[in-house]
Order: structure tokens, then C-alpha cells, then sequence
């Protein structure tokens, strides 16, 4: 199998393990509330992440974080915290294939922020697919019924929380780190979400073993083998064809939660989701001379 070949599979591999993630964090929240599913989500996160500890290098990175680091790792984690948590909310109200289509509308934020804290221009063709994108978020937003809108609302806050991280770590990237990132974002969270659950006023409970099972299986696929996979994906090909490659998760999605769920789009919602991922493939396809990621 040539490089580039593996480098589409790895691409591949990832829409559809978010996709089945998507799917098992709605049934998982089926019987819990969105703070007590992120609260276990994280702590199955860490056991995960601390068992990676095994390999010298790991530790060796985990455990040389300076104070710098810590601190804006800390800062990260509240926006990545406050990003999954408008994202599972949103997953708790509508069906899966809708909130997957929602999401993509990160990437406009990513632009729109890039353009105000990197200082990159915004080319006519992103203008464009820009414009498609929120097209479709209108949609959603005031086309359908009050509950998508409701969601489609807290989906535009995740996009927010989760395009202002990714410019953080654009520039910090080296600071940062992938494993020592990991590792103290899952405990800083699970710190956060305990918070949360005592502002809300919710007790912690052991779930039961059902919820239990879904929530670490969620954990596994969605921060661990979807990163893992998306990594592995822009090492062999460019971030262009990786991007347009997993554009391809609201369908699996969609078919998965049809097959396991008996849901689907409404013809609106399916409108609304077209517009978005038109948007954003329009934006994509201006990659077309960006180079592989190095190894």
C-alpha cells in the first residue's frame, strides 16, 4: 500500500470512528445527564491516557511540563471542556447525523479568528464558502423547529470554544505537546466537570454498567482513535485532501444512526447540513498545493 494510499484509509478510518463516537455518546446519554456522561467521559480519558505512560518518552514529556505550559494547557482544557460541553448538550437534545453536520461550522470560526489573531487574509474563495456555510447554520437555526435551533445555538458556542483552542495551539504548539497536552487536559478536566456537576447541583453516581461501558467506549474512540487516526492521516497526505476526506462523517453518521437508531434527517435538516459541508469543501479545496505534514 503506497503512502498516500494508507494516508486516505487513515483519513477514512477517522470519519468513521468519530461517526460511531457520535453514536455511542447518544445512547450513553440516554439514561445520564451531559455533565455526569463528560465527567466519567474524562475520567476513562485519563486511565486511557496515564496508561500511555509506559513508554519512557511519554513520561519523560508529561513530566517536564514547566509552569508556562501547565498554565496554558490549563486554559486550553477550559475552552476544550466548554466546547465538548455545549457539543454532548446539543447531542442530548437532536439526533447524531444534525449535531455532526452542525460542527462543521468550526472551521468558519477557525478562519474568522485566524483572520483576527494571525493576521491571514481571507481570499475570495473562503468569502464564498463562508458565506454557503452560514447559509446552511440559517437554516438550522430558523428554519426547523425550536429544539434544532436550540441546539444549533449551543453547536455555534462549541465551534467557538473549540477554533479559539486550536489558534492557542497553533501558536503554542511546541509548548504544548500532544502527549503532556493529553494527559493534563483529561485531569484538568475531570476537575472541571466535577465543578460543574456541584454548580449544577447534581450528585455523583456510579452509573450503571450499560452507561458505564458506553461512556468508555465513546472516551476511546472519539479523543484517543480519532485524533490518533487524523494524525496518522496528515503524515501521508495533504491537510486539504485528510480535511475533505472526514467531511465525509455527517454521512457516516447519519447512516449509522439510521442502522442503530432508526433515525434520520428531516429533508430541512439534511438542506441545512448540505449547505454547511458545501461551505466548507468549497473552503477545502483552495488547499491544493499545501504540503504533507512531516513525519
Amino acid at each position: 500500500m503506497t503512502s498516500e494510499r494508507s494516508g486516505d484509509y487513515y483519513a477514512l478510518v477517522c470519519a468513521l470512528v468519530c461517526s460511531v463516537g457520535n453514536i455511542t455518546a447518544k445512547v450513553g446519554l440516554r439514561s445520564i445527564t451531559p455533565e455526569l456522561f463528560q465527567f466519567y467521559l474524562f475520567g476513562f480519558g485519563f486511565i486511557m491516557s496515564a496508561a500511555y505512560l509506559i513508554r519512557p518518552n511519554a513520561r519523560k514529556e508529561v513530566f517536564t511540563t514547566n509552569k508556562k505550559a501547565l498554565g496554558l494547557i490549563f486554559v486550553l482544557s477550559l475552552l476544550f471542556s466548554f466546547g465538548i460541553y455545549t457539543f454532548i448538550s446539543s447531542l442530548k437534545l437532536i439526533e447524531p447525523a444534525t449535531v455532526s453536520f452542525l460542527s462543521r461550522f468550526e472551521v468558519i470560526i477557525v478562519l474568522l479568528f485566524a483572520f483576527i489573531f494571525l493576521k491571514e487574509r481571507l481570499k475570495p474563495i473562503e468569502l464564498i464558502g463562508g458565506l454557503i456555510t452560514i447559509g446552511g447554520i440559517f437554516v438550522l437555526k430558523f428554519k426547523t423547529n425550536m429544539v434544532i435551533s436550540e441546539a444549533a445555538s449551543l453547536m455555534i458556542l462549541s465551534a467557538f470554544f473549540f477554533a479559539l483552542a486550536e489558534i492557542i495551539i497553533k501558536k503554542n504548539i511546541n509548548l504544548v505537546g500532544t502527549i503532556r497536552f493529553i494527559f493534563w487536559r483529561n485531569i484538568f478536566a475531570v476537575f472541571i466537570f466535577y465543578a460543574i456537576l456541584i454548580y449544577r447541583n447534581q450528585p455523583i453516581i456510579i452509573i450503571d454498567s450499560n452507561a458505564m461501558f458506553l461512556t468508555a467506549l465513546t472516551a476511546f474512540l472519539l479523543p484517543i482513535m480519532g485524533r490518533f487516526t487524523y494524525l496518522e492521516a496528515l503524515k501521508r497526505i495533504k491537510v486539504s485532501r485528510a480535511a475533505l476526506i472526514t467531511q465525509s462523517m455527517p454521512l457516516f453518521t447519519a447512516a449509522f444512526a439510521l442502522i442503530i437508531l432508526g433515525t434520520y434527517p428531516t429533508p430541512i435538516e439534511w438542506l441545512g447540513g448540505g449547505l454547511i459541508i458545501l461551505g466548507v469543501v468549497v473552503i477545502k479545496l483552495k488547499f491544493g498545493k499545501v504540503k504533507p505534514a512531516s513525519n
